[in-house]
């Protein structure tokens, strides 16, 4: 199996755009609702729902993510 040369590509297809919004809007909507559990005193929901939107909001994130790890392997070389 050959290792694909990987490098930094803008993601502008339609429906990466549609993911990626998405996968914000859900990490938003999440991380209003873990603010409202955690003030009605459920830390642990408000918590594990907190957890779901920093997860939602990197996966709209991703293709930003993957660049900067190559720019920072990149470095490393």
């Amino acid at each position: 199996m050959k290792n694909p040369q990987h490098r930094p590509r803008a993601h502008r297809s339609r429906g990466e755009m549609i993911s990626t919004f998405c996968f914000v809007l859900v990490g938003l909507f999440f991380a209003g609702e873990a603010r409202v559990l955690w003030h009605e005193g459920a830390q642990l929901k408000g918590g594990a729902m907190g957890l779901c939107a920093v997860l939602c909001v990197a996966a709209g994130l991703r293709f930003h993510i993957h660049n900067l790890w190559l720019k920072l392997a990149g470095y490393r070389k």
